[in-house]
């Protein structure tokens, strides 16, 4: 069991203030199986809070409002987070949500012909070993390498780039699970790494159902099951829903991001 410290700063900078605009933020952990938050905030400036709720995957949201003319936006959540090691396996959950639901493809995992050819050989059925086994293909057959996609990359066009982040991998994964009638889920969160504590981005991996197991996780870009240095955020059918800011914002011109995530072990 790990006691895990975040603190994740987004800045907005623009060279032309919003006239207006709205955003969904999702970086909120919840208490589950495998963690326990402790404790956790969210502060903002240039934006004020219009309320908070949960969406339909029972995620965590805030909403908030830009204010018109700021400069910067800045929002930070930080907080403290008990984390179990279960070897990925969070097992079953009580939901209203239907099981078919993951089994559905998406814009973004809809399989091509690339992904399509791969995945039909693959022995896929409901044992654990076999997503341990595309974990492991899909990892030897793409590069993990920033800027060769963004957050609107398909599976299938990751696939042949064979390059990605951790979001491509993880459609790729969901993609080959669905081709196979199996219920697979997109899960946005944070990771300790060993030896980088500031972060530029959150962490993506998927899960899976298994018979007599419940849902069990797989990071293909690490090519491993969460343990205790993963907190699960957000889940969802693919990165859109589970997409740690959304939202429009008008009359922008020339905005600058960064992001700063510092996570450490108490």
């Amino acid at each position: 069991m790990k006691k895990l410290n975040v603190s994740h700063k987004t800045k907005y900078s623009f060279e032309a203030g919003p006239l207006s605009g709205l955003q969904q933020i999702k970086k909120t952990p919840f208490s589950d199986s495998c963690q326990k938050v402790l404790n956790w905030s969210l502060s903002l400036t240039g934006a004020k809070e219009e309320l908070t709720f949960l969406d339909s995957f029972n995620n965590n949201v805030n909403l908030i409002r830009i204010e018109p003319g700021i400069k910067d936006l800045v929002i930070e959540c930080e907080g403290h987070v008990e984390v179990t090691d279960r070897s990925g396996i969070l097992g079953y959950e009580t939901s209203n949500i239907p099981l078919w639901v993951w089994t559905e493809q998406t814009n973004l995992s809809k399989p091509g012909p690339g992904i399509r050819k791969f995945a039909k050989g693959l022995p896929l059925k409901d044992d654990i070993s076999d997503f341990h086994t595309l974990m492991e293909l899909i990892n030897s057959s793409l590069e993990f390498q920033k800027n060769t996609t963004d957050v609107e990359t398909t599976a299938e066009e990751a696939f042949k780039k064979g390059s990605g982040v951790c979001q491509d991998f993880t459609n790729i994964f969901i993609a080959c699970c669905r081709l196979h009638g199996l219920p697979a889920r997109y899960v946005s969160g944070f990771l300790l790494l060993k030896n980088k504590q500031i972060q530029e981005a959150m962490h993506a991996w998927a899960e899976v159902f298994v018979d007599g197991l419940g849902w069990v996780g797989f990071d293909t870009a690490n090519k491993i099951s969460p343990d205790d240095r993963y907190i699960r955020v957000a889940i969802g059918r693919d990165y859109s829903d589970a997409a740690p800011i959304k939202g429009v914002t008008l009359g922008v011109q020339h905005e600058c991001l960064s992001v700063s995530i510092l996570i450490s072990e108490q």
